[in-house]
């Protein structure tokens, strides 16, 4: 069903110096909705439905046209999914509690030293930080899944798990029984979305980014989108 290109193991994740890559340089690119680019994009709106309201189906104009050319390369009957892309502050700050709460329920006895670096691999803080902006506030980041005839592909976890399971080459160490077929959907998507440019975050199968620092540690360029106005409460 998928092309043999686009099927080969995900590489297992670089270590990068992220406090190497500069302050963006805001190119002022406008925010667009990719669904008015692309009939094969759809939007889940998950947050709302969760009861965090505030989050927008927008992108950064370059990040939602090469969302549509994996659109446009993907089998008859499949379509994209958008779970979340521009996130105000106002989102970032309800996931985050709402993680750290999950976290501190699970792990009572944690300090907060403890605490801080399994927060951050998840979820950024939800604070405006023009030097090094949360990837969802810059409109160049967007967590989505792959759908067949408008049904969500088994990726092997839900979006937002966020265990050791939902980093995107999870399955490529030990593929536990039975999600073989996740496996496959994990590598197709992941091989899709780097053909057209975008750039996947290690730990979340679903996220994919372009234009911000993320994407500037992975292709050793200057990132170009800063901090969305529209962000900021």
């Amino acid at each position: 069903m998928f092309p043999d290109a686009f099927l080969a193991p995900i590489p297992l994740p670089l270590e990068y110096d992220w406090d190497a890559i500069p302050a963006p340089v805001e190119c002022g690119e406008p925010l667009v909705d990719p669904r008015t680019l692309s009939p094969r994009i759809a939007y889940d709106d998950t947050y709302r439905r969760q009861g965090i309201p505030g989050a927008q189906c927008l992108l950064r104009e370059t990040t939602a046209r090469l969302l549509c050319r994996a659109a446009d390369k993907l089998p008859a009957g499949h379509s994209i999914l958008i779970f979340d892309a521009l996130r105000p502050l106002s989102v970032q700050r309800g996931i985050y509690d709402r993680f750290k709460a999950e976290v501190l329920r699970e792990r009572p006895g944690l300090t907060e030293e403890e605490l801080e670096p399994i927060l951050d691999e998840f979820v950024a803080l939800p604070v405006k930080r023009p030097e090094r902006p949360s990837p969802h506030a810059t409109g160049g980041a967007v967590d989505l899944t792959l759908c067949r005839e408008g049904r969500p592909l088994d990726m092997g976890t839900d979006f937002d798990d966020f265990s050791g399971l939902a980093r995107t080459a999870a399955l490529e160490r030990t593929c536990p029984s039975g999600l073989e077929k996740a496996r496959e959907n994990r590598r197709f998507l992941f091989h899709l979305m780097a053909s057209t440019g975008l750039v996947n975050y290690d730990s979340e199968w679903w996220h994919f980014a372009y234009g911000e620092r993320q994407w500037a540690a992975r292709t050793g360029r200057a990132p170009i989108y800063g901090f969305c106005p529209v962000c900021d409460d």
